[in-house]
């Protein structure tokens, strides 16, 4: 269809048109400097029109989900067009959007009933509130829509359910991701919920579900600066020169130390989306205030050496060469598995034997006191020395948090975590949602907010997020129910956090074939992969591009793009901080 401009849009071209002829480029004339400042490019706006007579139920359905679209970019008055009024009045579009493959939706008209359907492949719905969560592959969804003729003999949508459907690439034009923070426990470090909210109004949004509080299965293993009476006074944000001015009830105001940390969480909410570089924080019309002690920072950067078993020793990779302990400090007991490695300190733990939950100070933090690896050198002739931290049976790969704390678990699942430091006696955690499951990995995130567990009931892959609950000393307390998180990955073996929101798995090996890796967002959709063939492990430092992998061989690659490079011959296990 072909729309004709009407007099506004034919002055705008000529106007346009008439700049273009007086401009040219200057050939004289002094240099003159500018601001720097590029603008943004205009947001996307679909373009939705009303009903048009005698269109029939089909037509009107069709251009409904279209007008309905572009709501998100405007405030839905033209889809309300082809609602009844009753319906118009009472329809919630933003109470659930289901995103669905891009592609054209053929509907189905039953005169009988007056109803047209949409059989629609589901993607990924969200919430009122932001909240995604991805669809199983090949999961449909039936939506009906009701229609009748109106007083003048036009169809209208009668009856309908609340929300929206929006095609997957008009959402990632409309819709933004947002990163809601949080405060870990101790209050040091920022804990994101993601969000996905419409581009347009982010900012508004993103205020209200900050102050409305996490997830609950984020819940209690966060601290935020908003009293439970929090809210808006003005539903809308305004920003101005890049301020964005956030006006909230006198409710919302705590204590001081309150206070402090609610402006932080709202400047690090609000200064992530684009063209917001400073944020104003009133409460009743005052200046929230607060005693200015809050400042979280990002979570804990694994440092740039990994640890490696290399040659029955204890290791580090820095990128480039390969060292090992000294020969004085002994080599590795048979059988040991899984390393992992900390933040803060030399600290390496693994499991020997299958069942037995060891750690070592040995300096593995970087090549200082180590010596460069020699493949030729004589196997040590004794085992080094070890704190064992826990007994038990068929244990998974351990996995340190910030606060030192190891984390294993039976993989023959009987619903429990334990988490081991030395000097504390282990603490077990009931996991009853785990039950009867086998665990093949688990991950604790670098801001100790969240425990990442992939395991497998059934035969089917399950991959789960669930909230650590400490107490203010960091000591790991409970563990809540979990948020399933990667809807579509297979078989695998191994998981482990890339940044603050992916975490990367790794498939089974699959015999002459690359394994199967999957990037998995938490509050996002998954991104399928491959690795090489014969993984045994990966481990990340700071984003995706950093993942290295292991393979069956001995072999280290990492990975540019999506060709995998090897690197290194020799090491057997190999793990950043984490």
């Amino acid at each position: 269809m072909t729309r004709r401009l009407g007099r506004a849009g034919v002055l705008a071209v000529a106007a346009a048109l008439a700049l273009t002829a007086c401009t040219a480029i200057p050939t004289a004339g002094p240099v003159n400097e500018g601001d720097g400042v590029v603008a943004t490019s205009d947001p996307f706006v679909p373009f939705a029109e009303g009903p048009r007579p005698g269109d029939g139920p089909t037509a009107i359905v069709n251009q409904f989900l279209t007008a309905s679209g572009a709501g998100f970019a405007s405030d839905f008055s033209v889809a309300r067009e082809y609602l009844t009024p009753a319906t118009a009045e009472s329809w919630d579009p933003t109470a659930q959007v289901i995103v669905f493959d891009s592609g054209a939706l053929k509907p189905d008209f039953n005169e009988v009933a007056a109803t047209v359907t949409y059989d629609v492949p589901v993607l990924a719905t969200l919430d009122a509130s932001g909240r995604m969560v991805e669809a199983a592959d090949g999961m449909r969804q039936s939506l009906d829509f009701t229609v009748r003729k109106n007083e003048a003999g036009e169809w209208r949508i009668s009856s309908l359910a609340d929300g929206t459907i929006l095609a997957a690439a008009n959402f990632d034009r409309l819709f933004r991701p947002v990163s809601l923070i949080f405060a870990s426990v101790d209050q040091t470090t920022q804990v994101p919920e993601e969000r996905w909210l419409p581009s347009n109004k982010a900012a508004t949004l993103a205020a209200r579900e900050l102050v409305q509080g996490p997830s609950p299965w984020l819940a209690n293993a966060v601290v935020t600066g908003f009293p439970a009476a929090s809210a808006l006074e003005v539903d809308s944000v305004i920003v101005t020169g890049g301020v964005a001015a956030v006006q909230l009830t006198p409710e919302s105001a705590g204590d001081s130390a309150q206070r402090a940390l609610a402006q932080e969480q709202m400047r690090l909410t609000l200064t992530a989306i684009p063209g917001i570089t400073r944020v104003t924080l009133t409460a009743g019309g005052l200046s929230l205030g607060g005693d200015g002690s809050a400042l979280l920072a990002r979570e804990p950067l694994p440092g740039s050496d990994a640890a490696v078993f290399v040659d029955g020793r204890l290791g580090v990779w820095d990128g480039t060469d390969l060292w090992t302990v000294g020969k004085d400090v002994g080599g590795l007991p048979p059988n040991s598995t899984g390393l992992a490695q900390g933040y803060s300190t030399a600290r390496s733990a693994w499991v020997v034997d299958g069942d037995t939950l060891v750690s070592s100070d040995a300096n593995v933090g970087g090549p200082s006191g180590l010596v460069a690896r020699n493949p030729d050198a004589a196997a040590p002739g004794n085992t080094m020395e070890l704190a064992t931290l826990y007994q038990g049976s068929a244990l998974v790969s351990p996995s340190i948090d910030r606060h030192g704390w190891i984390w294993t678990a039976d993989s023959e699942g009987p619903g429990e975590i334990v988490a081991a430091s030395p000097g504390h006696d282990p603490v077990t955690l009931p996991v009853p949602w785990l039950a009867g499951s086998t665990v093949q990995s688990l991950s604790v995130s670098r801001d100790g907010a969240r425990l990442a567990v992939l395991s497998r009931a059934g035969g089917k892959q399950v991959l789960e997020v669930a909230e650590v609950v400490r107490g203010a000393d960091g000591v790991p307390l409970t563990i809540g129910d979990p948020a399933q998180v990667g809807a579509d990955i297979g078989p695998s073996i191994d998981a482990a956090w890339v940044n603050e929101l992916t975490i990367a798995v790794l498939g089974e090996a699959g015999g002459e074939v690359p394994s199967p890796l999957w990037l998995v967002t938490v509050g996002g959709l998954t991104a399928p992969q491959t690795s090489v063939t014969a993984a045994t492990g990966l481990s990340a430092r700071n984003g995706e591009r950093s993942l290295v992998v292991v393979d069956a061989a001995g072999s280290l690659f990492t990975r540019s793009g999506t060709v995998w490079s090897q690197v290194e011959v020799g090491p057997t296990d190999l793990a950043y901080a984490g």
